[in-house]
C-alpha cells in the first residue's frame, strides 16, 4: 500500500488486480515522506531499474505536521487498519483508491496464482474449501461504510478509471509494467470456459459476491463451448492417491500442525506422527538460525497479539511456509499463537492442512505451569505463552488478578480453551480439525483413532514419554487438587466466550478498536 504525500492519495491495495503494477507505477509520484510498503524482491529490483523510489516509512514516519509515528504498515493492509494508523485529518482529506475485480474472473487468476492446479486440486474444491478469498478483497477495501475508499478503479476498465484521475503520464506508466506475470494457461482458463464445467460454483460465487456484482454491473460468465482444463478428478485432493491404489480412507493432509497451549504432549505428538506416518516430524526448530525464521521470535509473537497481522508476522509466515515441503508435520504450540490459521488460509495452504488440537486434563495442565514457575519471568509467557497484558485476546483476565502467577497461568489455559472455538468456528470450513487429548493419544485405542483421523488405518505405535518434567508426586496431586478447587469455582464456556467476541466483530488478527478494549470475554466466579 501506497500513501503518496505530493498526490494527497491514499493506495489500498486488494488481491490479484494488477495491484503490484499500479503500486509501482504510483511509487514514482512520492516524495521522500511518503509511506511506501515492500513487495517482492523481484518486483522491487524492477522498481530499481526504473529509478522510483522503493519501501519508505512503513515502520516509522514523519507525517506532513511534523508529528512523528512508529505505525506499521504492510502489503495488504485493510482500510480500517490504515485509518487507525494514519492521522485522521489524512485519513479524511486523503483520496482513497483501490482496484476491483469481477469476482468470476478473480477467483480463476488465485486459483492458478496458488497454483492449485499443479496439485492436482480441483477448481470447484479449491472454491469451496477457501470460500473466504470470496470476500477476502470486500475485507481489504469495503464497499460500503466509514473505510470504504473513496475511488473504485475497475480492472475491466482500468485505462478509462486511471486516466479519469487526472494524474498526469500515470496509466502510461502502469500499463507498460507487468509485474508479477500471469500463471494462467492460455485456453480453457477463461470465465465462460470454466463456469461451463462447474455451474455450482457460479451459484456460490453468485451469492457470496452479491453486493459488488450488483455494485459494479457484473454477470454471471455465459457458458461456450470448449475444452475444459480445471476438470480435474477430486481423488488427487490434499495428496490422495488415485482410488484403487490401496490407500486408506479419509483425508491424508500434506501437511499436519497443532493447536495448543504447550506442557500438553507436543513433543510426543511430533515423534508419534514422525513413526506413525513416516514423514519428517518437527516439535520445536531449535537451530541457531531458527529463531524468526521458521520459530517465531518474542517480536512476533507480541506483534501477533498487540497488531495481529502486521508486516514482520506476514513477512514471517511468508518465509516460513514458503520453504515448507509436503508431507510435513511440526507440533510447535507457538505457532497457533501468532498466526498460523490464518496464514494457511492467506497463503491458500488451507485444503492441504489438517490442524490437531492437542488437549491435556486442564488441572493437570495448569498445575504444570505453576510447577514450573513458567509465568514468574516475563520473557517466558512472551516467548511461548500468552500474557494478559496483550490487548487482542477473548478472556478477561480481571477476575484472576488477584491469584498473582497462579491466575495468570489459569487465564492462559482458559484464553486458549477460548482460541480453539474461535479458529473452529472461523476457519472450521476451511480447514480440518483433528481434536484429541494427550490422556486419549497415548492410549492404543487414541492413538488409532487419531491415525484413522489422519487418514491411516495402520497399527499405531506409542513411543515414550518426552519432554516431562521431574516433580515430586506428593507436591504435585496436592497442586493439581488445588487447581481443580480453583477451576471448579469458575463459570467459563470456552464456545461462548469465542462467539461473543467474533460476534462483537473482534478478530485476533487485527488491533483491538480501543472502544473494544474492555469488551472481552467474562469468567464469572461463584
Amino acid at each position: 500500500m501506497i500513501i503518496c504525500h505530493p498526490l494527497k492519495l491514499i493506495f489500498i491495495k486488494t488481491k490479484k488486480v494488477g495491484g503490484t503494477s499500479f503500486e509501482i507505477a504510483l511509487s514514482s509520484y512520492c516524495d521522500d515522506g511518503s509511506i511506501i510498503t515492500p513487495i517482492s524482491p523481484k518486483d522491487e529490483e524492477s522498481r530499481r531499474e526504473l529509478g522510483y523510489p522503493g519501501p519508505q516509512n512503513h515502520q516509522t514516519q514523519t507525517w506532513p505536521d511534523g508529528n512523528e509515528g512508529t505505525q506499521a504498515f504492510f502489503n495488504h493492509m485493510t482500510a480500517g487498519q490504515i485509518r487507525a494508523a494514519v492521522p485522521q485529518d489524512i485519513w479524511e482529506s486523503y483520496t482513497k483508491i483501490t482496484i476491483w475485480r469481477d469476482p468470476y474472473d478473480a477467483i480463476i487468476s488465485r486459483y492458478y496464482w496458488e497454483r492449485m492446479d499443479k496439485r492436482d486440486i480441483p477448481f470447484d474444491q479449491f472454491v469451496g474449501h477457501f470460500r473466504s478469498v470470496l470476500s477476502e478483497n470486500r475485507r481489504i477495501a469495503p464497499l460500503t461504510g466509514p473505510n470504504s475508499p473513496d475511488i473504485f478503479l475497475r480492472y475491466e476498465h482500468l485505462e478509462e478509471d486511471v486516466n479519469a484521475l487526472g494524474i498526469d503520464g500515470l496509466w502510461t506508466r502502469f500499463s507498460s509494467l507487468s509485474a508479477k506475470g500471469a500463471l494462467r494457461p492460455k485456453r480453457g482458463a477463461d470465465p465462460a470456459t470454466v463456469f461451463a464445467a462447474h455451474p455450482d460454483t457460479a451459484d456460490l460465487i453468485e451469492q457470496e459476491a452479491a453486493d459488488e456484482i450488483a455494485r459494479f454491473g457484473y454477470a454471471r460468465p455465459v457458458a461456450t463451448p470448449g475444452p475444459v482444463t480445471l476438470n480435474r478428478t477430486s481423488a488427487a485432493i490434499s495428496g490422495h492417491p488415485p482410488s484403487g491404489s490401496g490407500a486408506a480412507p479419509g483425508p491424508r493432509p500434506d501437511f499436519i500442525f497443532t493447536l495448543s497451549a504447550g506442557r500438553t504432549g507436543t513433543a510426543w505428538l511430533a515423534r508419534f506422527l514422525g513413526e506413525n506416518l513416516n514423514i519428517p516430524s518437527v516439535h520445536e526448530p531449535f537451530g541457531l538460525d531458527d529463531y524468526g525464521t521458521r520459530l517465531p521470535s518474542i517480536g512476533h509473537m507480541r506483534r501477533f497479539n498487540t497488531y495481529g497481522m502486521n508486516g514482520p508476522i506476514c513477512d514471517f509466515w511468508e518465509g516460513k511456509l514458503g520453504e515448507l515441503q509436503a508431507p510435513y508435520a511440526e507440533s510447535n504450540h507457538t505457532l497457533g499463537k501468532c498466526g498460523l490459521i490464518e496464514s494457511l488460509v492467506e497463503h491458500g495452504l488451507a485444503p492441504r492442512s489438517t490442524i490437531v488440537v492437542l488437549r491435556r486434563d486442564l488441572a493437570k495442565q495448569i498445575a504444570s505451569y505453576i510447577n514450573r514457575n513458567d509465568f514468574f519471568n516475563i520473557t517466558v509467557p512472551w516467548q511461548w505463552y500468552l500474557h494478559p497484558t496483550y490487548p487482542n485476546k477473548i478472556v478477561d483476565p480481571t477476575p484472576l488478578k488477584h491469584l498473582g502467577d497462579v491466575g495468570t497461568a489459569i487465564w492462559y489455559a482458559l484464553e486458549m480453551e477460548a482460541r480453539y472455538a474461535y479458529y473452529k468456528a472461523l476457519y472450521g470450513d476451511q480447514l480440518h480439525f483433528v481434536e484429541t487429548t494427550l490422556e486419549e493419544a497415548t492410549t492404543p485405542n487414541g492413538a488409532a483413532k487419531l491415525l484413522r483421523a489422519l487418514g491411516h488405518t495402520r497399527h499405531a505405535k506409542l513411543p515414550p514419554k518426552t519432554n516431562a518434567s521431574p516433580q515430586n508426586n506428593h507436591i504435585t496431586d496436592t497442586l493439581i487438587a488445588e487447581v481443580e478447587t480453583l477451576l471448579s469455582r469458575i463459570n467459563f464456556n470456552a464456545e461462548e466466550a469465542a462467539m461473543s467476541f467474533i460476534q462483537r466483530g473482534n478478530r485476533l488478527d487485527v488491533p483491538v478498536p480501543p472502544r473494544q478494549g474492555g469488551t472481552i470475554g467474562k469468567i464469572a466466579a461463584e
